[in-house]
């Protein structure tokens, strides 16, 4: 589980209402507070990479002068307890056998 709060800076506070409205209807997206030219989001996600893409679909919309993330935390434990359970030492004794035109990268990047 992810989970961050964003403060987005508006560019008018006549525009609050409607922003509300379509960041309300953002999936795991919740307006917690409005005051003045700024509200706050918070946002809950299984991945890091919904979250940044709705940082920047919020950063987008019309009447948004900027968007600041105030705290963002990530539950990493299946992915500390994976890299600890990976073998990563019998991984590089293999790597280091072989010559390296025979080794072939078959994961994927996540970016």
């Amino acid at each position: 589980m992810n989970i961050s709060s964003l403060v987005v800076y508006l560019k008018d506070q006549s525009l609050a209402q409607n922003l509300i409205a379509e960041i309300s209807k953002i999936e795991g997206c919740e307006v917690a507070a409005n005051q003045d030219d700024k509200i706050v989001v918070t946002i809950e996600s299984e991945e890091l990479d919904y979250e940044i893409k709705v940082f920047k679909n919020i950063q987008a919309m019309q009447g948004v002068r900027d968007v600041s993330m105030i705290y963002t935390y990530q539950d990493l434990d299946d992915d500390i307890e994976a890299v600890n359970n990976n073998n990563l030492e019998n991984i590089m004794l293999e790597i280091d056998s072989k010559d390296a035109k025979d080794i072939e990268y078959s994961g994927h990047l996540k970016i």
